[in-house]
């Protein structure tokens, strides 16, 4: 029988692949990417959902940032598998941003993932503070699409 238990640093683990320096697309890495285009749209929070590939505001929808979110499903799918749950087990998985005012704070983005699970067991691990590596660029410019 599958341990709920091992799923307990998914959301965690979820959050700092995408942050991680292996996430780099031509320019920037995807903090660079969601810091830029929260700036240039005066954001103060966003919501990656991994199952959908997709970020709220619609605007964040950028191919560099969706093609690596696309890949945080595939590491979902093989957790599930590896511990023996079926693939439809999560039922969402989110990643919650925060881009506090440059001008009082760090260059940092404000995560707060979680998943939930077909029985509604909430996973959450906390909130994680990812820097920024303060590449400046346009992030709407398609010629670094």
């Amino acid at each position: 029988m599958p341990k709920k238990r091992n799923l307990n640093g998914l959301a965690h683990n979820l959050t700092k692949s995408l942050f991680g320096t292996e996430r780099y697309f031509k320019i920037g890495y995807m903090g660079d990417w969601l810091s830029n285009a929260a700036r240039q749209l005066n954001l103060a929070e966003a919501t990656i959902d991994i199952l959908n590939a997709s970020i709220d505001p619609p605007e964040l929808n950028i191919y560099p940032l969706i093609i690596n979110i696309k890949e945080l499903k595939q590491i979902i799918e093989k957790v599930l598998i590896g511990n023996g749950f079926p693939l439809d087990f999560i039922v969402e998985a989110k990643i919650r941003m925060q881009f506090l005012n440059r001008k009082t704070h760090s260059s940092s983005i404000h995560c707060f993932p979680y998943l939930i699970d077909k029985d509604g067991h909430k996973y959450e691990s906390g909130e994680i503070i990812e820097e920024v590596y303060e590449t400046h660029f346009d992030p709407f410019d398609k010629a670094f699409h």
